[in-house]
């Protein structure tokens, strides 16, 4: 699983957006939930939010993104506060 920010600005507007890869390594179809923060280098919240990823079959990689309010990337750290793994049905 790997969770990022990935700032696509350019000619001035900002565009800065959650990326992750989540792998079902499981032999069960599976639903992923994730809470995110972003913090500054301060330790100020500046974002947050939820993700959800559904019925990820067994041995497949799903790719997501989101936009974010964020105006940068730059010295933000991406936290996952809590991630859920569910069977699928």
């Amino acid at each position: 699983m790997s969770f990022q920010l990935d700032d696509r600005s350019q000619s001035g507007i900002t565009n800065v957006w959650l990326v992750w890869t989540v792998r079902n390594n499981g032999s069960e179809k599976s639903n992923c939930s994730w809470d995110w923060e972003a913090v500054n280098a301060g330790g100020t919240r500046l974002a947050n939010g939820s993700q959800l990823e559904t019925d990820v079959q067994p041995g497949q990689t799903a790719k997501g993104e989101f936009p974010s309010t964020l105006k940068s990337a730059e010295g933000i750290t991406l936290n996952i506060a809590s991630f859920n793994r569910t069977a699928g049905y």
